[in-house]
């Protein structure tokens, strides 16, 4: 009975270690990190400085287009999208990785989509692999209207009081179909999108290291800790 209880826990403790495993390597957020040194400035993804503006209307939407003038929103009322994005577009395409000797190829899409309105099931799934994707959202501005936004989507979870630099530049047909369903419940353009995330700043190969990094790191503090106590147990 002692050594069936033993095998239970040992099967659920190895379980929970294993989705916690998943949620570093797909789910948790990575991009504050990379944030950390953006520095403030109109580059975009920086965090804005004085001469950035700030977008509060849907009139000047297309203005700030136009003179391609570096913009931020203030935080409001946020809407997530049926669609979200690769934050490397590097990883996009068919990768070759062997298995037991067998060649078998992945194929990552720049792009994931869901229905909408957004069914939690698919909510969940996009949610799980946001370790990899950015989800887009609509902003409310102070007008009433709506405008879609793209930045790092940590700060839709953490809260942002600032929202990075952006500039508003034409939609993709991704993007563009994706509003155009959506502007039959909010007053959104769908030929703009204000661009606040900064291209480049994640190499999904270095993310994939340093998730592996934090997962090694936990599981060797875990075992000297667990060493530790079983050296100040006393043995009869």
């Amino acid at each position: 009975m002692k050594k069936e209880s033993f095998s239970l826990f040992t099967i659920l403790r190895n379980i929970v270690w294993f989705i916690l495993a998943l949620l570093v390597m797909l789910s948790v957020p990575t991009g504050w990190l990379y944030d950390l040194w953006a520095g403030e400035g109109t580059e975009q993804g920086q965090w804005p400085g004085v001469d950035v503006q700030r977008l509060q209307q849907q009139e000047d939407i297309e203005t700030c287009f136009l003179s391609n003038t570096p913009v931020t929103v203030d935080d409001n009322e946020l809407v997530a999208c049926p669609l979200a994005r690769l934050r490397d577009s590097e990883q996009a395409g068919v990768h070759m990785h062997h298995n037991s000797g067998v060649k078998r190829s992945v194929s990552v899409s720049e792009y994931i989509y869901a229905d909408y309105p957004i069914p939690p099931l698919q909510r969940f799934v996009q949610g799980f692999v946001g370790g990899y994707y950015n989800r887009y959202h609509l902003l409310k501005l102070e007008d009433g209207s709506w405008l879609c936004v793209y930045f790092d989507d940590y700060l839709a979870l953490t809260g942002a009081d600032n929202y990075p630099t952006g500039y508003v530049r034409y939609t993709t047909t991704e993007e563009r179909r994706m509003l155009n369903q959506m502007a039959e419940d909010y007053d959104v353009d769908s030929v703009y999108v204000l661009d606040m995330y900064r291209h480049g700043k994640v190499s999904w190969m270095l993310d994939v290291l340093l998730r592996l990094a934090v997962c090694v790191a936990v599981a060797v503090i875990v075992w000297g800790i667990k060493k530790a106590f079983k050296m100040q147990i006393p043995h009869p």
